[in-house]
């Protein structure tokens, strides 16, 4: 028989201080078992005696902060994975449309008309730089733009995930004044291409403010560098 199985069963209204006190005492798992319990306690008061503070209050108070900040914490964690979850699912889907398009036209289409809708974005630019049999222009969703100017919005790197005070209009057309992040990566379809651009411009400032969504624009970018490459 365990020891708390000794004490009869008691109703809340039968319940005395001593009652639970033996209960606690028997059972000196009890709180570690049922943390959020510690939410609701009022620690003792402070006392004094021969000059020695009674760190009693003090231990509790802290042991409570403890765990709502832990408990703050772990909720912010299962939020940010929730989000991260769900940020994979769009790219997987739309990297299967991408698969599945059946020619050059449809690809095009794909990512300067539906990427917005299929990824949950403000607004979705798709980019290459004029050289060749390329000239300047809109071509079904991909813009055409004159060399340089995607060195110029990279600043250089490979790939940018910032926040932004609004988007770009030469990026993002009439949707730029609602782009509060963003994230750009370079686009090499196949040697002898000028370089490419996609930029993903969202609404919310911190959804490309950290570098959580890195590899996943980087994967999107080579399975549209793959798929363009194939037709061209």
């Amino acid at each position: 028989m365990s020891p708390s199985s000794k004490r009869p069963y008691l109703s809340v209204a039968g319940l005395t201080p001593e009652n639970v006190r033996g209960f606690l005492m028997e059972n000196p798992d009890f709180l570690a078992d049922n943390a959020d319990i510690l939410e609701e306690l009022v620690p003792p008061e402070t006392r004094r005696g021969d000059g020695v503070q009674d760190f009693q209050h003090f231990m509790v108070a802290k042991i409570q902060d403890d765990f709502t900040a832990l408990k703050a914490e772990h909720e912010d964690l299962i939020d940010l994975l929730q989000e991260n979850l769900l940020r994979q699912n769009r790219m997987n889907t739309a990297i299967l449309a991408l698969m599945d398009a059946p020619d050059f036209e449809s690809t095009l289409r794909l990512i300067g008309q539906e990427f917005a809708d299929i990824l949950e974005q403000e607004a979705v630019g798709f980019f290459l730089e004029a050289g060749g049999w390329l000239d300047v222009g809109d071509y079904d969703g991909l813009k055409v733009v004159s060399p340089g100017v995607v060195n110029r919005w990279l600043n250089g790197r490979e790939v940018m995930l910032e926040e932004v005070p609004h988007g770009l209009r030469e990026l993002y057309g009439d949707a730029s004044r609602n782009v509060r992040s963003q994230a750009l990566v370079r686009l090499t379809i196949r040697e002898g291409l000028p370089p490419g651009l996609l930029a993903l411009g969202h609404a919310d400032p911190m959804h490309y403010a950290t570098d959580l969504a890195t590899e996943q624009v980087e994967t999107l970018g080579g399975v549209i560098e793959r798929c363009l490459g194939k037709w061209l």
